[in-house]
């Protein structure tokens, strides 16, 4: 397991003591560990035999070691349990390849907005549905002398969110894919027209001057207090909202762009459990996994976390904000799982910092020769 909170202890220790209480000859053994220690020593996991279930997230970081043979098809735990009438198909396309299922899909959070509802009242500003829209959001803030948006580029995922959306919404799911397999180039002017419009909330001043200094999290106080007017998070920070003054909090989606509001395609990163093909007692496993795929399992765990599950029949008392960013994602075309995930490691690793650097130098032109360059590297 990763865990590197309370409440991810707290759910994961739950689900799993409910489960050894449902099968009493059965006991689990846990090794955890904090989340960038996990992801750094997943590869030596999938090579022991100790481990017989592990977390892991969708997209090309699975397909990567699917490819490689190291991960157990589960695609009959899926038909003899109706697994397919459980998860939206965008979902376990996230998971498969080659007609084959290879995960369990456990969670997942939805990247949107989230702003003060009390100041935008106070302000006039209704929440925004298109980017004109919220260029004239972020114009009323900054005319009162409210940083627009907060972003936290301390940590590295805040700059690539912000392209990632950009890239969904102009040219859509299929275009960023290829985008991100190395097949599309990054001169093309698809590309430069996404930099432009995040150059332009740049120069306008929209973002909060000084973001280098923070990480995300700490966009929640400011948040809170009005002293910034939005700031995209994904749902996961919920959980570290004061619940006494949550209902002061609104959410909505990344905005559309005009002559593209007929689909969109929205942000959602997902968190699965996997059988390592070395693991020699896969069938205690597909029994944990069948357990943990039941909906009132998949919602007490996910609650406990403050994100979203999805099992469609787990919706049930979630928060307002949590079912609002579930209905995007019920809504939307298809989703993206993030650029580190969706990219080859090597990939993300030389183009993230490229893509974090445009937030304080926006030169459109060296960028997009730089992530060109690192292109040719990883996809000679």
């Amino acid at each position: 397991m990763s865990i590197s909170n309370s409440a991810q202890r707290m759910a994961n220790y739950a689900l799993i003591s409910d489960f050894e209480a449902a099968y009493p000859d059965i006991n689990v053994s846990v090794t955890a560990f904090t989340s960038e220690v996990y992801k750094e020593k997943f590869p030596t996991f999938l090579a022991n035999k100790h481990f017989d279930v592990l977390y892991w997230h969708a997209g090309e970081r699975l397909f990567e070691y699917i490819k490689q043979g190291e991960v157990t098809a589960i695609t009959e735990l899926y038909h003899q349990n109706a697994l397919l009438e459980v998860f939206d198909q965008s979902v376990v396309r996230s998971v498969s390849l080659q007609a084959e299922i290879y995960a369990l899909p456990m969670s997942y959070y939805q990247i949107g907005f989230y702003y003060n509802t009390a100041l935008f009242t106070k302000l006039g500003i209704e929440a925004p549905n298109t980017w004109t829209e919220f260029l004239e959001v972020c114009a009323a803030l900054k005319k009162n002398n409210v940083p627009p948006i907060f972003i936290g580029s301390k940590s590295n995922w805040p700059a690539t969110a912000w392209f990632d959306y950009l890239n969904l919404r102009i040219n859509g799911l299929y275009y960023h894919q290829q985008l991100l397999r190395g097949e599309s180039s990054f001169l093309e002017p698809k590309v430069r027209d996404v930099f432009t419009k995040l150059k332009t909330l740049i120069e306008a001043g929209y973002f909060i001057s000084d973001h280098q200094q923070y990480d995300w999290k700490q966009g929640i106080a400011p948040l809170f207090r009005g002293m910034t007017g939005m700031v995209m998070f994904g749902n996961y920070a919920i959980q570290d909202f004061p619940q006494a003054k949550s209902t002061e909090i609104g959410f909505f989606k990344f905005p559309l762009f005009d002559g593209k509001q007929d689909e969109y395609f929205e942000e959602v990163p997902l968190d699965v459990l996997l059988i390592p093909s070395i693991s020699d007692k896969k069938q205690l496993a597909e029994t944990f996994l069948k357990f943990a795929s039941k909906s009132e399992n998949q919602q007490r765990f996910n609650q406990t976390l403050g994100i979203i599950s999805p099992n469609k029949f787990a919706q049930v008392n979630n928060s307002e904000l949590v079912q609002k960013a579930y209905d995007v994602i019920a809504n939307s075309s298809g989703i993206s799982q993030f650029f580190d995930r969706d990219a080859k490691s090597e990939f993300a690793e030389k183009t993230m910092p490229i893509i974090d650097a445009f937030l304080s130098k926006p030169d459109i032109e060296s960028t997009l020769i730089q992530l060109e360059k690192v292109r040719f590297e990883v996809f000679p």
